[in-house]
Formats: C-alpha cells, structure tokens, sequence
C-alpha cells in the first residue's frame, strides 16, 4: 500500500512540474515531512527513505517555478533560491547519515531540513 501511495506522489511530483501550485506541492512536501518522522518514531529506514525521496522530489519543483508569483518583495527571492539548495543538500545529507546508520546525525538533519522550511514559510507567508 505505501509502495502505491509513494508512486502516486512520485509521479504526481511530475505531473506537477509544468502545472505546479504552491499548495499541491506543499501537499507533497507535508507528506515526505510527515514519512520521515513516522520513520524515525517506528525505527523504520524504508519510511524514512521514502519520505525523502518525495521531498527532493517536490524540491526540485520549485527550480521549475516562478517564485516571485508566491513572494511579496522581489529581493527576497534569491533568498528562496538559495534555502532551495540548501534543502537538497541537507535532504543528501539526511539520506547519506540513515543509509550509513548513523541515526543521531540524521536527526540533527532532519533538524536541519526542518529550518530550511521555517525558513521558506517565514518569507512566503511573512511569519
């Protein structure tokens, strides 16, 4: 069944990327968040895996998109650029520490990951 869902998220990540809304692909993000921390709650790697996979899947959407349609002042979109990146290095990092079994430090990278979407949150939405 999760292999089924993922596969839907995945190929629903493509679909989206010429015909993207900010929603549908925080959807997505929403989901990979929430299989990584069941992963880790329920020591399962292979949720843990398959989270991270549907969120560089739905980060690599936003290289595809327009932000400023999202952003309120222009200048701040190199910003969002760059905590872009920042996401698809720390989701690298997270998925290098679990394949390598080292559990604590990826939980500090997931840690990280979650400050990179704080991050987005607080100049798209203006928290």
């Amino acid at each position: 069944m999760k292999k089924t869902v993922l596969a839907l998220a995945i190929s629903s990540v493509f679909a989206l990327a010429n015909n993207t809304t900010i929603t549908a692909t925080m959807s997505l993000m929403y989901q990979g968040l929430n299989e990584v921390q069941s992963g880790f709650m329920h020591n399962n790697e292979k949720n843990i895996l398959q989270g991270i996979d549907l969120l560089e899947n739905s980060n690599a959407i936003f290289k595809k998109v327009d932000v400023s349609v999202f952003i309120p002042h222009n200048n701040k979109i190199q910003v969002t650029k760059n905590i872009n990146a920042n996401l698809q290095h720390n989701l690298k990092e997270l998925k290098s520490n679990i394949e390598n079994k080292k559990y604590a430090d990826a939980t500090k990278s997931y840690a990280n990951v979650m400050n990179n979407c704080l991050a987005c949150h607080t100049i798209v939405r203006g928290w």
